[in-house]
């Protein structure tokens, strides 16, 4: 942990933002939603692995804080990321995955996909979360860190959330974002100032 006591007060300060998607689970290997935070999947072997490789790879960024999702697999691969990393480690459920709604919970991509093909950024079941929606919920999470005072923040999340923050930083559009358009992979990270 850091000698500094980042908790004292407030920064204005940039701040680096790393996000990660969570490691492989179960639904990733069958191509299924989960948008439901108390449906608890852990983390396949190969998920594990890419949760430690993460903490590896992120060893000498001089991550002060680990921010994860509510979702056990976000969570799994942050405390095996923090493994290495040793720092302290919150959960902000604004940095949860999309809500799919219950209509499509453990139901394909794929079909998800169809359903919001017609207007993919603003289309949501009525228990649902637009991709719009979602988007706001990042610009707030981001507006939360830019406020906290670590310089540098890992936050273990999603692949619709990722796909906010590429939006955010203008690599993609709002639609092509939604309909999953170069989504990272697992553990794969997408980083800017903020």
């Amino acid at each position: 942990m850091s000698e500094k006591n980042w908790l004292s007060e407030p920064s204005t300060a940039s701040k680096r933002i790393i996000f990660a998607r969570h490691g492989e689970y179960p639904c990733n290997v069958r191509g299924v939603c989960n948008s439901n935070p108390r449906t608890s999947f852990y983390l396949t072997e190969k998920g594990e692995a890419q949760g430690r490789a993460l903490g590896e790879r992120l060893q000498d960024e001089k991550i002060e804080l680990i921010v994860t999702s509510e979702f056990l697999r976000a969570r799994q691969t942050a405390w095996l990321a923090n493994e290495v990393l040793k720092v302290p480690q919150v959960v902000n459920r604004l940095a949860n995955e999309n809500r799919v709604g219950t209509a499509f919970e453990e139901k394909s991509g794929d079909e998800f996909q169809r359903f919001i093909a017609h207007a993919p950024a603003t289309t949501a079941t009525a228990d649902g979360e637009p991709f719009m929606g979602l988007l706001a919920r990042v610009q707030s999470l981001i507006a939360d860190l830019k406020l906290s005072s670590p310089e540098t923040v890992l936050v273990v999340t999603h692949g619709w959330p990722l796909q906010a923050v590429r939006v955010i930083l203008n690599e993609i559009d709002v639609d092509d974002a939604a309909r999953c358009v170069g989504m990272p992979s697992n553990c794969e990270i997408v980083e800017g100032w903020f």
